[in-house]
Formats: C-alpha cells, sequence, structure tokens
C-alpha cells in the first residue's frame, strides 16, 4: 500500500488500488467508494471505477438519506451493520436489493460491498464487481478481504483531506482554498492578482428585511445567488466573498485580460437575464446593480489575534465599489469603468465622465444597454 500514501486525492487512491488488483490478475469490471462529505449542497460522494478509465465523481445532494436511492440499498447495509456483503448476480431470481438488479443488467456476474471508515469517524463503503463468467473464487473474496483494513485506513486520510478541500472551497473560493491548504496560512500572506472584477448588490434589501423574517430573508438571498453565482461559474469566473446580499467575483485577467473582461460582462448579463425571471414571493423581480472593473487586487489573510479571513483589497476595488452606488443614481442594472470596457464600447452605452468620490482622476462609464448578450470569440 505505500503508492497509497502518495496518492493525490480519493479518486487517486481509488484508481491506483483498482488498476493494481487488476494487474495481480482479480478481474474487476468496476470498483465503487461510498463516503459522507461536509459541503453546502452534498452529502455522499461516490466514485466509480471502471478498468482503462479514471474514477468518477457521483455527488448526492443532502436529504438522499430519505430517498429510495439511498434508503434500502447496499451502501446503508453495510454501514448499518458493519459487515461485509457479497451476492452473485448471474441467474434470473430475485435479488436483495435495486442497485443489485442493474448491476446485473450491465452484465456483472459477483458483487462484494464492504464498510469503510471515512472522514471524522463516520463510515462509507466500498464495493468490487466482476463480469466473469463463475464470479469470484473463494481466494479472491479473502484476498478483498484482507485488503480492506489497509485500504480504509488510507481511504480515510484522503477522504478527510478531500473532505478538508470541499469545506475551504464552499467557504473561500476554490483558489483560496488551493493557497490555505498549501500553507499559505500567516497573517499577511497575500497574492496579487490582475482580474476583472464583478460586484453586485441587491436593491432594497433593507426593505426586504423589514417586512420579511429573517429565514425568509436567508431563503430569498440564497435564490438570488442561485441565480447569480451560475452565471459567473460558467464563464470560468470565482466568487471571492460574499458580502451581505452582495457578492464579489474575479476573473483572473493575467494571461489574458481581454478574454477576462469579456467573460465578466457575459457572465453579468446572463446573471441579470436569470434574476430577471426571479420574484420574491409576489413582489417584483430582484433588482440588483451590478459594477465591472479590471485592474489589480490582493488577497489572502488579513486579521487580527487568532481570527483572520482570506479577504480581498485594494484600490480598484474601491473604484468597482464606488461604480456598484451608480447603478442606483442612473438607474442601470450594470455599470462599466472605461479601464473594463476597452474593446466591448459596443455592447454598453456611455453615461458619461464622473468623478468618483476619494479619486483624483474620473473615469468614463458604460451602462447596459439591455440587448442581445457579448459573443465570444470565434475559436
Amino acid at each position: 500500500m505505500g503508492p497509497g500514501r502518495e496518492a493525490a486525492d480519493a479518486a487517486a487512491l481509488l484508481d491506483g488500488f483498482s488498476a493494481c488488483l487488476s494487474g495481480l490478475g482479480l478481474p474487476l469490471a468496476r470498483a465503487t467508494t461510498h463516503a459522507p462529505t461536509l459541503h453546502p449542497s452534498f452529502r455522499w460522494v461516490m466514485r466509480v471505477w471502471h478498468p482503462g478509465a479514471s474514477s468518477l465523481a457521483l455527488r448526492r445532494r443532502h436529504g438522499i438519506e430519505g430517498t429510495p436511492t439511498f434508503h434500502g440499498n447496499t451502501v446503508e447495509h453495510v454501514v448499518e451493520t458493519r459487515t461485509p456483503f457479497r451476492c452473485r448476480l448471474d441467474g434470473d431470481g430475485p435479488l436483495p436489493f435495486p442497485v443489485l438488479g442493474e448491476l446485473r443488467d450491465e452484465g456483472l456476474i459477483d458483487y462484494l460491498i464492504v464498510p469503510l471508515r471515512a472522514a471524522r469517524g463516520r463510515m462509507g463503503a466500498a464495493s468490487w464487481a466482476t463480469a466473469r463468467p463463475g464470479g469470484f473464487t473463494p481466494i479472491e473474496i479473502d484476498t478483498l478481504l484482507a485488503l480492506v483494513e489497509p485500504f480504509s485506513l488510507l481511504f480515510e486520510i484522503k477522504a478527510l483531506d478531500d473532505m478538508l478541500g470541499a469545506v475551504l472551497s464552499a467557504y473561500v473560493g476554490r483558489d483560496p482554498a488551493r493557497q490555505i491548504l498549501a500553507g499559505a496560512v500567516r497573517r499577511g500572506d497575500v497574492r496579487l492578482m490582475r482580474a476583472a472584477m464583478m460586484l453586485t448588490d441587491l436593491r432594497g434589501f433593507g426593505e426586504l428585511s423589514d417586512r420579511q423574517s429573517p429565514d425568509r430573508v436567508v431563503a430569498a438571498l440564497n435564490r438570488m445567488f442561485d441565480a447569480i453565482v451560475p452565471a459567473i461559474e460558467a464563464e470560468g469566473g470565482e466568487v471571492l466573498k460574499y458580502i451581505g446580499d452582495g457578492l464579489l467575483a474575479v476573473f483572473d485577467a493575467d494571461r489574458d485580460e481581454a478574454a477576462a473582461r469579456r467573460a465578466a460582462l457575459r457572465a453579468a448579463e446572463a446573471a441579470l437575464a436569470a434574476l430577471a425571471t426571479l420574484r420574491d414571493g409576489d413582489t417584483a423581480a430582484f433588482e440588483v446593480g451590478v459594477a465591472l472593473h479590471v485592474g489589480e487586487i490582493a488577497y489572502g489573510n488579513i486579521g487580527g489575534g487568532d481570527r483572520v479571513d482570506f479577504t480581498a483589497i485594494g484600490r480598484d476595488l474601491n473604484v468597482l465599489a464606488r461604480v456598484e452606488r451608480l447603478c442606483k443614481t442612473y438607474d442601470k442594472p450594470l455599470i462599466a469603468t472605461d479601464t473594463f470596457i476597452d474593446g466591448l464600447a459596443h455592447a454598453l452605452e456611455p453615461l458619461g465622465i464622473v468623478a468618483l468620490r476619494g479619486f483624483a482622476e474620473r473615469h468614463a462609464l458604460f451602462g447596459h444597454r439591455r440587448t442581445a448578450p457579448v459573443e465570444a470569440p470565434a475559436a
């Protein structure tokens, strides 16, 4: 199991372990691991391996424990009983779990699933199946069972690493999570980057908070962000920070600034289009102001004592914040600076040259035309 310690994550561990077993002559046609995780959206992660391919991750959402997909299946059985379960799938007789019928339809002959220790004392599972006529031999079953304990020890470590990465990514973002796990944990550790930046803010949030209960306000904000965030991520952007009823997102411009600006504009327009279809109960659709700018930011560990936050600062972020406040003044859902709009003027209309509070230089601003979204460049 020495090479298993070097596996990058639980997926690599499953891939390497399964390939090793196949290389030793075990006729594996399918292998899986199942592990609970800590994530705002997902409760379980299932990884499926087939010969000659990398494993595929299938994420199961919260609440799956109460559905037929989980309740009464082989994973639940071995997790609750803490004992292995084997079933021959050849023949046409009844099978004790629905998933076994699906595996039989795939041509599998023999199936073994065992409980595994996952992260933080939780239990998961691993399974192996073969399509060889006659199924696994007694020696092959004994071999798999003998390897469960060492595999479980490594899987617990890798599952914990994956869980930590998932939690950090959910709360601070993918890139900050990678930096933190790579050791950027000291106060003052910051990264400088050039980025196309997007700042959003919900109009009338005070009124919404006044007339709705806190739980309904939270539900409304989540619905709003469910419309905005996928548009950002679809264009390669990353949400750096949720700021009350708004968010800050960045599109890395270190390599290709023009592409980053186009992506940010497409994301902003897609988000506004999605928001236009949402309603807060019986009231009008969400009204959101979006500001776009491009410039330098610094983000990293800032705080006091033992409490730090992974946050972003910089002069250009202050420009972005000033511009966002002008969305209400100009009655525009989207305003971009002249720095951002270079080469994209056809997509927005000029609003004039203004002085931003706290800054000596003046900026030309451009507002949303409410026309067709900006197109991606031809490949």
